[in-house]
């Protein structure tokens, strides 16, 4: 008789261990809990109110910050879910009702419940409540068995309910022998639908001749919940007397934790009138990357590469050489150009500076206002030509602050230090839109030259003299021409022969039309003649190689057409497939031989534009 008690004893106290109920308050982490966000179950032998203000929380000895306490029922639900399959007919059944009555027996008035019966089919006997009648209500009739075991199925009808409840946690308390038969859900799909409702399983085990112990324990580990095994119908009420006591007494702990990384950290609490519990983990490790203790991105590896620091290097200095070299050209103007807007100037004394101009430029040996640099000088007379009001000292500056910018603006866009090669292609740029306006000055000038040469020649026949003749031409001359010949009017009045100053001109407009009236002016001045007719002839030679050159223009036109065509469909497409292509250039751009083979593309496309545009200028 001694012995029977004892097993008796021993079977009924299984079930309460393997719940975790003690004589002592307990401690456990809860599932998802993060860091430094900490949040643990303290779960109470008896029935006490806690509020946040009478616990005592510490971690390794130090206090926590923001602690909260939830109460329970106030976050949490629980869900009985009894298995009404043919294998639990009779005493199993009848066992499971009671266990169930015994549940809403020891329930905290606070806590809801809601309770399912499932075979094949689900039935949900009561949805959450805490109305006690109602939940007796639902629990006080047997459910009828049927053929057919849906556990799964009804799990995820479980989160259903608990997620429609608006609980952000929830427990629930799964009786059942295990055994699955008919169609229902896979065990991923409940898993995932049980995570998402952040539902634990309670799994309770009542032994049968087709008990499947693997399938409940499974559902409780991978939920973080228990499990625990009945055999026989008469100890399911104590389990579950047991488990209804753990969720009426399981209060949620919600902390910072203030501890640094990779430490190991115990967690105490200490509950008035019940003593301490106590819970271990480990202060997560920070993850270092390589070259950092953060994951640098494309503007970090741009700060820190040693290509950015020799750029702003390269830019201050330019700044600083632009500066200096515009103080210098200030400081090196003779006086006499410096007075000059303010003051007369002697006449002779500019004569004689402006012949000496005049036969140096024509001897080819004229000096360069800075450094004696022939593209230097050649840029000044370029700007000067093409009408622009800032000198070429403050364009050039301007070139170098808008190079920068571009650098900057395309290392942002590209999101690579390489965008900062592209303020490189600033003097480019500066020194293509000069030469256009230098171009089309000129091209203005040789299609008003044949009617300038008209004017002259009327004026000549109507017995003005060649200056006068020349006066009457520029005032009836439009720009570039008026302002070209004027400057012939004002060299011949510095004492600079008239021939001279038209070939001056024409180096200047690069006109060989002109150069053939500074030969007719210089057969003039020597030989003399009848000047007004061969300035005809000259007109009508002018006149038919503009009809030529216009002829050779339209028939060159594709193939001008086609070298930008053909140059710019790489540049197009390398630059779409950028923006659009994914990691469809990576082997190009992330590759030595991607390098090499697009350093080579761009060589044969630059020396296939200029051999294009050789083959299309035909010279008249």
């Amino acid at each position: 008789m001694a012995a029977t008690s004892v097993a008796l004893a021993a079977l009924f106290a299984t079930p309460a261990a393997a719940l975790g109920q003690a004589s002592q308050p307990t401690l456990k982490e809860e599932r998802g809990s993060s860091f430094p966000d900490r949040t643990y179950i303290l779960e109470l032998p008896q029935r006490k109110t806690l509020t946040a203000g009478q616990l005592e929380v510490t971690e390794n000895g130090g206090a926590v910050l923001s602690l909260s306490v939830e109460a329970p029922g106030t976050t949490t639900g629980a869900i009985l879910l009894i298995d009404a399959s043919n294998s639990m007919r009779g005493a199993p059944i009848e066992g499971a009702m009671e266990a169930a009555r015994a549940f809403m027996e020891v329930r905290a008035p606070d806590l809801p419940v809601a309770v399912i019966a499932y075979n094949p089919q689900i039935t949900v006997l009561t949805d959450f409540t805490t109305d006690q009648n109602a939940l007796e209500a639902a629990i006080a009739t047997t459910p009828e068995t049927r053929e057919g075991t849906a556990i799964y199925d009804a799990l995820i009808k479980a989160a259903e309910l608990a997620r429609a409840e608006g609980l952000p946690r929830a427990t629930a308390v799964l009786l059942s022998d295990g055994h699955r038969r008919g169609i229902q859900a896979t065990l991923d799909e409940t898993l995932a639908a049980l995570s998402e409702a952040n539902v634990r399983v309670l799994s309770v085990g009542l032994k049968s001749p087709e008990y499947d112990e693997a399938t409940l324990k499974t559902l409780a580990q991978r939920t973080g919940g228990t499990y625990v095994v009945s055999p026989t119908p008469a100890a399911l009420e104590p389990i579950f007397a047991d488990i209804s006591a753990q969720l009426s007494n399981e209060y949620i702990l919600r902390y910072r934790s203030l501890l640094p990384a990779d430490v190991k950290a115990t967690v105490k609490v200490v509950v008035p009138g019940l003593g301490p519990a106590t819970a271990t983990y480990t202060t997560p490790a920070l993850e270092i990357q390589p070259g950092g203790t953060f994951e640098q991105t494309w503007i970090d590896r741009v700060i820190l590469s040693p290509w950015l620091m020799i750029f702003v290097v390269a830019s201050v200095v330019a700044l600083l050489a632009f500066a200096v070299l515009t103080a210098v050209d200030v400081r090196r103007r003779s006086l006499r150009r410096r007075m000059a807007p303010y003051v007369g100037v002697p006449t002779e004394e500019e004569s004689r500076a402006r012949r000496a101009e005049v036969a140096a430029f024509l001897a080819q040996k004229a000096q360069s206002k800075v450094g004696g640099q022939r593209w230097w000088q050649r840029f000044e007379h370029d700007v000067d030509l093409a009408g622009f009001t800032l000198t070429p000292l403050a364009i050039a500056g301007w070139t170098l602050v808008g190079g920068i910018a571009a650098s900057l603006v395309s290392a942002i866009v590209l999101e690579s230090g390489w965008g900062l090669l592209v303020g490189l292609g600033a003097p480019f740029v500066t020194r293509a839109i000069v030469s256009r306006r230098v171009r089309k000055t000129r091209a203005a000038f040789d299609e008003q030259l044949p009617d300038n040469l008209d004017v002259l020649a009327g004026a000549l026949r109507t017995g003005h003299a060649m200056m006068g003749a020349l006066s009457v031409m520029v005032e009836s001359a439009q720009e570039p021409s008026k302002s070209e010949f004027r400057r012939v009017l004002q060299d011949e009045q510095l004492g600079v022969p008239l021939d001279d100053a038209i070939m001056v001109m024409a180096r200047r407009m690069n006109s060989p039309d002109a150069e053939q009236v500074a030969i007719v002016m210089r057969l003039q001045r020597e030989a003399g003649g009848n000047t007004a007719e061969v300035l005809d002839r000259v007109a009508e030679t002018v006149r038919g190689r503009m009809e030529l050159r216009r002829l050779v223009n339209v028939l060159t036109a594709q193939a001008r057409i086609s070298r930008w065509i053909l140059t710019g469909l790489p540049i197009f497409l390398l630059v779409a497939l950028i923006f659009t292509g994914g990691d469809y250039l990576d082997p190009l751009l992330n590759t030595t031989v991607g390098w090499v083979a697009l350093g080579v593309g761009v060589v044969l496309i630059v020396i296939g534009s200029f051999w294009i545009k050789r083959i299309a200028k035909i010279e008249v």
